[in-house]
């Protein structure tokens, strides 16, 4: 269900174990081929499959697209939103929901620079809301970490910001936003040991570095490699772990 198509009486008519899915995503650089939009139409695609597979568990509301991107900034058109707006407008979100008595909530993101303020999101909500809410946060790449080795092309590295992964999801669900002529792989060439490299592979230790002190046109992997067959594979795979959360959720496991 999409909470955009219903009415309010329809609302009020819904069971409310409902699992309600806030997707978050950006609006920043994608390098040299991808669109400004790309985490939150990504995002958009999952969720949307998500909901098809479960129309009568999951309430569906719109993206937020004003993601955490000051990374970015160096880069013309990409939109940011402090720490703080980011946080509060999620809270508001989920407690505007609470209000119309919904209990479980996902936090469903795409964009790299959300990951850990969806999280501090779920745990300030646990503490707001009480035991009776359910907060769930997940990154949508950080539940399909072993699927992932036997689809990937790339060696780690090249499934980072634009690289192999995204570009190939893009090649689904908004092949002709893609442009193929400029496709060139970016990075930070050689890093620390204890930095992240890769969607895959999370560093040690945590350090803020605008991308432009690390690429060369804002990209982080290689999308040479990437396929709309590869894309296909990879969002079945996540919307079949989402649909197990869901599913975890609504048991109790979760």
């Amino acid at each position: 269900m999409l909470l955009y198509d219903l009415t309010s009486p329809q609302v009020s008519e819904l069971d409310r174990s409902t699992i309600v899915v806030i997707p978050f995503g950006s609006v920043e650089q994608h390098s040299l081929h991808l669109p400004l939009g790309t985490d939150s139409i990504i995002g958009e695609a999952i969720a949307r499959r998500l909901e098809q597979a479960l129309p009568e568990r999951v309430l569906l509301l719109p993206m937020t697209w004003l993601g955490c991107s000051r990374h970015h900034m160096d880069f013309a058109g990409s939109l940011t939103a402090e720490i703080e707006t980011f946080i509060d407008v999620g809270e508001q979100l989920v407690t505007s929901m609470a209000e119309h008595g919904f209990r479980n909530f996902v936090l469903l993101n795409s964009h790299g620079g959300n990951t850990n303020k969806v999280s501090l999101m779920a745990e300030k909500l646990r503490y707001k809301l009480g035991s009776t809410v359910k907060v769930v946060a997940v990154t949508y790449w950080h539940l399909i970490g072993e699927e992932i080795q036997a689809i990937r092309e790339t060696p780690i590295g090249g499934m980072g910001h634009s690289g192999e992964l995204e570009t190939s999801v893009m090649l689904v669900v908004r092949p002709e936003l893609v442009r193929k002529d400029l496709i060139d792989p970016d990075g930070p060439g050689t890093p620390s040991k204890f930095e992240g490299r890769d969607l895959f592979a999370s560093g040690k230790v945590a350090v803020a570095k605008p991308f432009k002190e690390m690429t060369r046109h804002g990209g982080i992997g290689d999308p040479r490699k990437a396929s709309g067959e590869k894309g296909e594979k990879i969002l079945s795979v996540i919307v079949e772990k989402l649909v197990e959360v869901v599913k975890e959720i609504q048991t109790g496991k979760l």
